[in-house]
């Protein structure tokens, strides 16, 4: 009698592990899947400072997101554990596709930093992002009522089309020799100048050979940075960031130009200029 139980037990167990791999592969096991980060993915977010006061930001849709915020300072002071934010709106309003946020008092002037933290809203879950920074070139700077991509009426150059503007183009090539000399001369009168810039990504840790692959790979997937990759000399962490030195100042302006659009190579003088290579020390923590 023993023996027939155990075998009848045997048996259940057996059917209840098919029976749980059958619904398992029917996406029963997604029930216990998390869905508190989905709705959360940011796409990249634009900034425009009005002239003479205010500033405009935006980010495109992405599927589920239901809110869009941002916490931005000015010209945060390092270490400073309480500092009042600048700029802290949120929104549910979807424009053309796009969450609008726009400040009409704060002022923002060229060269000043801008370190943000980007706050999302699936409906169910709120989630506060990576601290990050900005430093406001002339080229964020637009006239008051006036909108740098009004809706359906501007297509953004993509990277393949800068590329061959700048490299097949002459004269697209010339004017991004104007400005990189017009950026020597500003250098030149503020006295500090290195090879150094600084990449903003999540991968910090890791050997220097690691980190220079990191920036070598960030190169190679963009086309107008691609013929510069050979440049890259060296990395080291930073924090929030990987900072790598290139062949000569020449080079390093190129790339400042070129990668302006996509906000996350930054000038690494502008930045030790201040003090302040540690971004997360600005914030209050969570």
């Amino acid at each position: 009698m023993m023996r027939q139980c155990s075998v009848t037990s045997r048996v259940c167990t057996v059917l209840l592990c098919l029976a749980v791999i059958g619904v398992a592969e029917g996406g029963f096991l997604d029930w216990f899947r998390s869905n508190k980060n989905k709705g959360h993915d940011v796409c990249r977010v634009e900034f425009e400072v009005l002239d003479p006061q205010g500033l405009r930001l935006w980010t495109t849709q992405k599927p589920q997101m239901k809110g869009f915020g941002v916490e931005l300072f000015i010209n945060p002071v390092h270490g400073r554990k309480q500092q009042p934010c600048n700029v802290c709106r949120n929104t549910t309003e979807i424009t053309h596709g796009k969450f609008f946020l726009q400040d009409e008092s704060v002022i923002v002037k060229s060269g000043d930093i801008l370190e943000y933290v980007i706050i999302t809203d699936n409906g169910k879950t709120v989630q506060r992002h990576k601290p990050r920074k900005l430093i406001v070139d002339d080229f964020l700077i637009k006239p008051k009522g006036r909108c740098a991509c009004p809706p359906g009426t501007v297509t953004p150059a993509t990277p393949t089309q800068t590329a061959q503007q700048v490299y097949e183009d002459p004269t697209a090539e010339i004017a991004l020799l104007e400005r990189i000399l017009e950026r020597v001369s500003k250098k030149c009168a503020e006295g500090t100048m290195s090879n150094y810039l600084f990449l903003q990504t999540d991968r910090v840790d890791g050997p220097a050979d690691d980190l220079k692959k990191i920036v070598l790979n960030y190169f190679q997937q963009r086309d107008a940075l691609k013929p510069l990759a050979g440049s890259i000399l060296s990395a080291e962490d930073g924090s929030d960031g990987i900072v790598f030195r290139v062949a000569n100042i020449i080079d390093k302006l190129k790339i400042l130009e070129l990668a302006r659009q996509e906000n996350d190579i930054l000038d690494y003088d502008k930045l030790t200029a201040i003090g302040d290579m540690d971004i997360r020390a600005s914030f209050d923590d969570e």
